[in-house]
Protein backbone atom coordinates (compact mmCIF):
# COMPACT_ATOMS: atom_id res chain seq x y z
CA UNK A 1 0.00 0.00 0.00
CA UNK A 2 1.29 3.23 -0.51
CA UNK A 3 2.66 5.49 1.79
CA UNK A 4 0.34 8.20 1.41
CA UNK A 5 -3.22 5.99 1.20
CA UNK A 6 -1.57 4.60 4.29
CA UNK A 7 -1.83 7.47 6.53
CA UNK A 8 -4.63 8.79 5.21
CA UNK A 9 -7.00 5.47 5.98
CA UNK A 10 -5.34 5.29 9.23
CA UNK A 11 -5.81 9.53 9.99
CA UNK A 12 -9.41 8.74 8.74
CA UNK A 13 -9.70 5.66 11.45
CA UNK A 14 -7.62 7.86 14.36
CA UNK A 15 -10.05 10.15 14.01
CA UNK A 16 -13.65 8.29 14.29
CA UNK A 17 -14.62 8.89 17.43
CA UNK A 18 -16.92 5.77 17.86
CA UNK A 19 -15.55 3.58 15.64
CA UNK A 20 -12.09 1.58 14.79
CA UNK A 21 -14.98 -0.50 13.11
CA UNK A 22 -15.38 -3.99 12.28
CA UNK A 23 -11.85 -5.57 10.97
CA UNK A 24 -12.20 -8.78 8.62
CA UNK A 25 -9.22 -10.31 9.59
CA UNK A 26 -7.83 -13.45 7.27
CA UNK A 27 -4.94 -15.55 7.50
CA UNK A 28 -3.99 -17.74 5.00
CA UNK A 29 -1.38 -19.67 2.52
CA UNK A 30 -0.67 -18.39 -0.55
CA UNK A 31 0.42 -19.89 -3.80
CA UNK A 32 4.31 -19.60 -2.64
CA UNK A 33 4.01 -21.25 0.46
CA UNK A 34 3.94 -18.13 2.50
CA UNK A 35 1.16 -17.39 5.57
CA UNK A 36 -0.15 -13.62 4.76
CA UNK A 37 -2.00 -11.66 7.44
CA UNK A 38 -4.64 -9.50 5.70
CA UNK A 39 -6.97 -6.92 7.89
CA UNK A 40 -9.66 -5.44 5.95
CA UNK A 41 -10.67 -2.20 8.33
CA UNK A 42 -14.59 -0.98 8.02
CA UNK A 43 -14.73 2.76 9.31
CA UNK A 44 -16.81 5.73 8.69
CA UNK A 45 -15.89 8.91 7.01
CA UNK A 46 -17.50 12.50 6.81
CA UNK A 47 -21.02 9.77 7.47
CA UNK A 48 -20.03 7.37 5.03
CA UNK A 49 -19.07 3.94 5.63
CA UNK A 50 -15.51 3.06 3.82
CA UNK A 51 -13.50 -0.41 3.70
CA UNK A 52 -9.73 -0.32 2.76
CA UNK A 53 -7.17 -2.66 3.29
CA UNK A 54 -5.59 -1.84 7.08
CA UNK A 55 -2.52 -4.16 6.68
CA UNK A 56 -1.30 -7.16 4.97
CA UNK A 57 1.78 -8.37 6.31
CA UNK A 58 3.56 -11.67 5.96
CA UNK A 59 3.60 -14.38 8.61
CA UNK A 60 7.03 -15.71 9.65
CA UNK A 61 6.65 -17.56 12.26
CA UNK A 62 3.66 -20.57 13.21
CA UNK A 63 0.92 -18.29 13.16
CA UNK A 64 -0.87 -19.01 16.38
CA UNK A 65 -3.55 -16.53 17.90
CA UNK A 66 0.00 -14.85 19.73
CA UNK A 67 1.75 -14.22 16.30
CA UNK A 68 -1.48 -12.72 14.46
CA UNK A 69 -2.43 -10.45 17.68
CA UNK A 70 0.97 -9.13 18.14
CA UNK A 71 1.05 -8.27 14.29
CA UNK A 72 -1.72 -6.20 14.50
CA UNK A 73 -0.91 -4.68 17.33
CA UNK A 74 2.29 -3.83 16.52
CA UNK A 75 1.18 -1.98 13.71
CA UNK A 76 -1.72 -0.33 15.76
CA UNK A 77 0.99 0.66 18.12
CA UNK A 78 3.77 1.99 15.39
CA UNK A 79 0.62 3.92 13.90
CA UNK A 80 -0.44 5.44 17.05
CA UNK A 81 -3.83 3.83 17.01
CA UNK A 82 -6.31 3.10 19.55
CA UNK A 83 -6.96 -0.69 18.96
CA UNK A 84 -9.78 -0.12 22.10
CA UNK A 85 -11.77 1.42 19.38
CA UNK A 86 -12.35 -1.47 17.59
CA UNK A 87 -16.44 -2.81 17.60
CA UNK A 88 -16.14 -5.57 15.54
CA UNK A 89 -13.81 -8.41 14.73
CA UNK A 90 -14.93 -11.19 11.42
CA UNK A 91 -12.76 -14.16 11.35
CA UNK A 92 -13.20 -17.33 10.09
CA UNK A 93 -13.43 -20.31 12.36
CA UNK A 94 -10.12 -21.58 12.83
CA UNK A 95 -8.62 -22.55 16.20
CA UNK A 96 -5.92 -19.58 16.12
CA UNK A 97 -8.57 -17.62 15.35
CA UNK A 98 -12.18 -18.16 17.48
CA UNK A 99 -10.84 -19.28 20.74
CA UNK A 100 -12.73 -16.95 22.94
CA UNK A 101 -10.02 -17.26 25.90
CA UNK A 102 -7.29 -17.66 24.05
CA UNK A 103 -7.77 -17.33 20.38
CA UNK A 104 -6.99 -14.36 18.20
CA UNK A 105 -10.90 -12.84 19.37
CA UNK A 106 -9.88 -13.56 23.12
CA UNK A 107 -7.06 -11.12 22.65
CA UNK A 108 -8.66 -8.64 20.79
CA UNK A 109 -11.26 -8.48 23.88
CA UNK A 110 -8.55 -7.78 26.68
CA UNK A 111 -7.85 -5.14 24.71
CA UNK A 112 -11.40 -4.07 23.08
CA UNK A 113 -13.72 -5.59 26.09
CA UNK A 114 -16.54 -3.97 23.86
CA UNK A 115 -15.46 -5.82 21.27
CA UNK A 116 -18.42 -7.35 18.87
CA UNK A 117 -16.90 -11.37 17.12
CA UNK A 118 -18.51 -12.96 13.96
CA UNK A 119 -17.88 -15.29 11.96
CA UNK A 120 -17.23 -14.46 7.91
CA UNK A 121 -19.80 -14.98 5.79
CA UNK A 122 -17.73 -15.73 2.98
CA UNK A 123 -16.55 -18.63 4.52
CA UNK A 124 -19.91 -20.00 4.97
CA UNK A 125 -20.90 -19.63 1.41
CA UNK A 126 -17.58 -21.29 0.51
CA UNK A 127 -18.74 -24.34 2.64
CA UNK A 128 -22.44 -24.15 1.67
CA UNK A 129 -21.37 -24.44 -2.22
CA UNK A 130 -19.42 -27.00 -2.28
CA UNK A 131 -21.71 -29.73 -2.49
CA UNK A 132 -23.97 -27.96 -4.78
CA UNK A 133 -24.90 -28.88 -8.40
CA UNK A 134 -23.27 -25.88 -10.44
CA UNK A 135 -26.38 -24.08 -11.54
CA UNK A 136 -27.12 -23.52 -7.73
CA UNK A 137 -23.61 -22.92 -7.03
CA UNK A 138 -23.95 -19.94 -9.63
CA UNK A 139 -27.23 -18.39 -8.13
CA UNK A 140 -25.30 -18.62 -4.53
CA UNK A 141 -22.32 -16.53 -6.21
CA UNK A 142 -24.22 -13.88 -7.87
CA UNK A 143 -26.44 -13.46 -4.90
CA UNK A 144 -23.22 -13.29 -2.74
CA UNK A 145 -21.33 -11.07 -5.58
CA UNK A 146 -19.86 -7.84 -3.67
CA UNK A 147 -20.35 -4.28 -5.00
Amino acid sequence: MSIDIETTVNERIKKEPLLFNTGCIQESIDVSDLSVLLVIARYLNVNQLEENVLLCYPLTKRCTDEDIFNAIQGYFCENEMDSAKCCGVCTDDGKSMSGCYKGLRGRIKIVAPDVTCSHCYIHNQSLAAKPLPDSLKEVLNQSCKFH
